[in-house]
């Protein structure tokens, strides 16, 4: 049983942020009715459904709107009436998630190792804990863990925010006893197609990012931690969020979707099998297909 994604597994389960709110304003010269998100703590994608409903004198109708906000205190939604010589009725309901919801995720996209490229490193493929006693066969891939060694860097595998730090209760020993939820620093990056990268057993105090960082490949975050003060290693998982077919998004829980990164190394880009040793390569190719052309000619301009 792997301990790390025990919990893992439940810290996607049930992550406890601070919720946004909606704020309203009315104009009372036009009639328009606006509304504003305030209270959005954590960076990235703040998801919200909207729905709209008993609405009159005004041209929009009623429904479940999706909207994708980015800064707190933006505006997502105007209400403008038909008669301004009268306000706008309206009524709603609004659910969110914090990262995107349903998106169109790049799953063949090549990733850097989040670890050196100076030698060799064994990978060890992780199960879904929930699958623990059911046939190999039936287990249910979740991520890999990277074997490395006291004082190894661990560095982002793919461009984006870091989002979401969770650190230590306490000052974390070397008790081997040492529950994983309160005792290791684990981060999270939220990439720009929408999907996200937890990267766990960090070392608690030695911590290179901060939330709010935006992280290329191979932008250092800290490094390698360990439960028992023996093995080091970190482990990562690659995952998207959505709702099943016919779900109803006003009610209904996400899914968690896990897919396996293809990595860089020096023997092309590979899926690793559980226990092998591979050695990641690092080029500008994975820094340049991460950025936009304008970014792209500034960076050749610096490194001439």
């Amino acid at each position: 049983m792997n301990r790390l994604f025990l919990g893992l597994t439940l810290l996607l389960a049930g992550e406890a942020v601070a919720a946004p709110q909606v704020r309203v304003k009315k104009d009372p010269a036009t009639k328009t009715v606006s509304f504003f998100i305030d209270g959005k703590e954590q960076p990235g994608v703040l998801t919200l459904y909207f729905d709209l409903r008993e609405v009159s004198n005004c041209a929009t109708s009623p429904g479940i709107y999706k909207y994708e906000v980015l800064q707190n205190g933006a505006t997502f939604l105007k209400l403008r009436p038909e008669d301004e010589s009268r306000g706008v009725g309206y009524g709603y309901t609004v659910r969110y998630f914090y990262g995107r919801v349903d998106p169109s995720v790049d799953t063949t996209l090549i990733c850097r190792v989040p670890c050196t490229t100076m030698r060799p490193v064994r990978v060890i493929r992780t199960r879904n804990i929930l699958d623990f006693g059911l046939p190999e066969g039936q287990q249910r891939p979740l991520g890999y863990s990277f074997l490395l060694e006291k004082g190894d860097t661990v560095y982002a595998m793919r461009r984006g925010v870091v989002v979401l730090i969770q650190r230590p209760e306490a000052p974390a020993g070397e008790d081997p006893s040492l529950s994983f939820s309160t005792r290791r620093t684990n981060l999270v990056v939220e990439h720009p197609d929408g999907s996200e990268s937890r990267y766990g057993c960090l070392s608690d105090r030695d911590l290179f990012a901060e939330v709010g960082d935006e992280v290329l490949p191979g932008t250092p975050l800290g490094l390698v931690g360990s439960y028992d003060g023996e093995q080091y290693k970190v482990s990562v998982i690659v995952y998207r969020r959505g709702f099943a077919p016919q779900a109803d998004v006003m009610r209904d829980a996400l899914q968690t979707c896990y897919f396996d990164p293809h990595f860089a190394t020096d023997a092309g880009a590979v899926v690793p099998e559980s226990g092998v040793s591979l050695r990641g390569v690092m080029n500008d190719g994975l820094l340049m297909r991460e950025m936009s052309k304008r970014e792209q000619k500034r960076w050749r301009a610096m490194h001439r």
